[in-house]
């Protein structure tokens, strides 16, 4: 009981640091070239994204 008190308590305060420097980590992980280069490849392939991005584009 105590140990799934505390597990749950950890990722709370877990999620909130990473909520409060949010911008900060997505600067740190977009600055490296291979998980940027991830990021926009996953990003594309969301339906819709796409197309409106190659429609402005032309």
């Amino acid at each position: 009981m105590r140990y799934g008190i505390m597990k749950w308590m950890i990722l709370a305060v877990a999620a909130f640091m990473m909520y409060q420097n949010r911008y900060k980590l997505l600067n740190l992980i977009l600055g490296m070239r291979l998980l940027r280069t991830l990021a926009i490849r996953g990003f594309l392939k969301i339906p819709g994204v796409r197309d409106k991005i190659v429609q402005d584009m032309f």
